[in-house]
Order: structure tokens, then sequence, then C-alpha cells
């Protein structure tokens, strides 16, 4: 039998869902606005009443069923899903600024690919990057569920962005980054892999930055303090590629590759390798004698 296609499959994933969870809870599709301009479509479920559970998108499922997994099967995951992800009251975690300081994070966006995205955020430009805080309301090996901090938000705790600043800064010093051989990094997905495959003859120096649940740890470039340790570890300034929104290449310079070459390296792959997670099609370069990141193209 031939495969549905990407709209009947969610519009018989939708009817079939609703069938099984009854009258009092519904599901419903949603569009979300993703990094970079893009948009997604995700299943949304709940009761109306007993909060916001965490968004399930539906591409990742029509992928699972076009490879073979029964409509069916997809319908049993999500509800399965949903019964086992926590509920979020986001007001419990919005009341008071000293309730919300302990959460905040920090991660970095491409500047001029997220115009429309930024206005109403208070955010900071670094080189050609964004840089905004998130309230991280719970993290797992599944995830991390988090909330954009926007200006009303500033105005409802009545703190001003130097504040949010200040606070995001310390609790961004106390984040745990991950600086990992290529070869250490079995849970990175295999078309972040496949990338870079382009510097097979220098594998023995690639190293993956990131955070512990590897999502949006690419702002660990901006921890300085950790580049400048692992540029003295390895002896070397360092070329940083922008893999992902996720994840950064650190590249130990030893003069055999050219800044042209890697550019046009990382804007192929963002071109093959499409997703909404591109974070640049420029690479960066940390010089240990001047304790900075550079763009170099």
């Amino acid at each position: 039998m031939e495969n549905m296609s990407y709209d009947e499959f969610k519009k018989a994933l939708l009817n079939q869902l609703n069938k099984k969870l009854g009258e009092t809870i519904q599901a419903e599709i949603i569009p979300i606005n993703k990094n970079n301009g893009g948009t997604k479509e995700a299943v949304r479920i709940g009761d109306g009443k007993t909060g916001v559970k965490p968004l399930i998108y539906i591409n990742s499922l029509y992928e699972q069923y076009c490879i073979g997994t029964a409509l069916s099967a997809c319908v049993g995951f999500v509800i399965g899903l949903y019964h086992a992800m926590p509920v979020f009251h986001t007001g419990q975690y919005l009341r008071t600024w000293d309730e919300v300081k302990p959460k905040i994070g920090i991660r970095i966006i491409n500047w001029a690919w997220n115009q429309a995205e930024l206005k109403e955020i208070p955010y900071k430009r670094y080189l050609d990057l964004a840089v905004y805080c998130k309230i991280i309301l719970a993290k797992n090996e599944d995830g991390i569920a988090s909330i954009i901090v926007k200006r009303s938000m500033l105005q409802y705790w009545g703190v001003t962005e130097e504040e949010l600043w200040e606070t995001a800064k310390n609790n961004f010093l106390k984040e745990e980054f991950l600086i990992r051989h290529i070869d250490e990094e079995i849970g990175l997905p295999k078309q972040y892999l496949d990338k870079f495959a382009n510097l097979s003859d220098q594998k023995n120096e690639i190293y993956v930055l990131t955070n512990e649940y590897r999502n949006r740890g690419a702002a660990g470039m901006l921890r300085i303090d950790l580049l400048w340790a692992f540029a003295d570890h390895v002896q070397s300034d360092l070329y940083i590629l922008p893999s992902s929104l996720n994840e950064v290449i650190l590249l130990p310079d030893r003069g055999n590759k050219a800044p042209e070459f890697l550019r046009a390296l990382v804007k192929r792959n963002n071109r093959d390798y499409a997703t909404e997670e591109e974070l640049s099609e420029n690479i960066y370069y940390y010089q240990r004698t001047k304790n900075r990141i550079e763009v170099v193209l």
C-alpha cells in the first residue's frame, strides 16, 4: 500500500487521536514558529484545565511512518508521550523575579535570520549572532523545556534589562558545557557528523562543544574561559565552525586549512543538510593572544 501524503497523515493522526482521547481531552494541530523564519506543525493535547503540555512535532512522526511505522503505533506513541510528560503551569514559574532568577539561561541565534522573532525580546548583538535569555523550566535526558524571556515579562517582574543580563551572566558561568573529541560524541545525530566528513584528514583533532543535553549548546562558544583552557591544552588557536544551534565544532589551527575552504564547507553543509537549526554561514576564530573570538569570513 502506498504511504499517505503528509497532509493525509496529519488528518488521519488527528482523527485517531481524538477518537482515543475522548471528549474531555482534545488534540489539535498548530503551527510553531521556529528559528531562522521557519515553521513546523505540532500536536498539542490538553483539557484546557491542567496547564501546558510539551508539543509533539508532526514531521518527526511522519518520517517514522514513511519508514514503516504503522499509523496506530504513531497514535499510541503520541498518547503515551502525552501521559508521560509533565504538566507545566507557566504561571508558577513566572510569578516573581526571585523565583525566575535561578532559571535564567543564555542562548544564541543568528541575528540577521531572526529579525521578526527578536522584536519583542531583550537581546545583545555578538558578532553575527543575537544573545537572548530563556527560562529553563525543566531538563532531562529527553530534552529541555523553556520559555523565551520577553520585554513584557521584565515589566511584570519589575526588573531592568541590566538586572536580567547580570543574572544571565552569573547563571551562564555556572552552566556545564562539554568539549569532547568527535569520536566520543556517540549521541550526536549522524547528520551533523556527516556535515564534517570533508575534515577527515584532520579527524583526530575535531572536537564538539555543547551542553549536557546537546540542546542549544552552541551558546557554549561564548564561554571564553573554556575556549582559553582548551586552546592552551591543544597549544593552538581555534577555528569555531557553526554546526547547529545545539553544538559547534572546534578545530585547532595547524595551518593546514584555509579559512575560505572552511567557510565554503559550512555554507555547503547548511545547504545540503538544511534544517531550522542552522546558526550561521560564517566561521569564527579564537586567538589565544587576544583571548577573544572574531568572525573570520
